[in-house]
């Protein structure tokens, strides 16, 4: 009798505690918006503010938002081949980053928004897939 309720006491508790893990999309969720409340708004530079990072669970992709002001809040300076550098240099600094590592081992997304201060208009959007940032990724994985 004792080890019946022992293992029925031992089954409901495996059974609650299962319910509260969180799923790795779930994670993702919490940690951006954790991110977002201890961390935002952040000066990146003299012309950038990080305003938040959110979590898409349905695209599975991160997204930065960011404002850029003064110099770079500018047509001229912020021209297409500004953006294009911009692009890549986002895209190498996801390809060699370690602090993202778990998210690309889960084949995350991730999207950069940069609004501008004076318009409020989205004035660069860049987004990186698995096939943008792991040459051995396969869908399968």
């Amino acid at each position: 009798m004792k080890k019946i309720n022992t293992t029925l006491l031992l089954g409901a508790l495996l059974g609650f505690c299962a319910c509260h893990f969180e799923s790795f999309d779930e994670r993702c969720a919490r940690e951006a918006r954790e991110y977002t409340e201890k961390q935002c708004p952040r000066r990146m530079d003299q012309y950038t503010l990080m305003d938040s990072l959110t979590y898409d669970d349905h695209s599975r992709t991160l997204n930065y938002y960011y404002t850029l002001e003064g110099v770079l809040d500018n047509d001229t300076v912020m021209n297409a081949q500004a953006c294009e550098s911009l692009k890549d240099l986002l895209r190498k600094n996801v390809v060699n980053s370690v602090d993202l590592k778990s998210y690309k081992e889960k084949g995350i997304s991730f999207s950069y928004y940069y609004y501008s201060k004076a318009s409020g208009k989205v004035r660069f959007q860049a987004r990186f897939t698995p096939e943008d940032y792991d040459s051995n990724y396969s869908p399968d994985r």
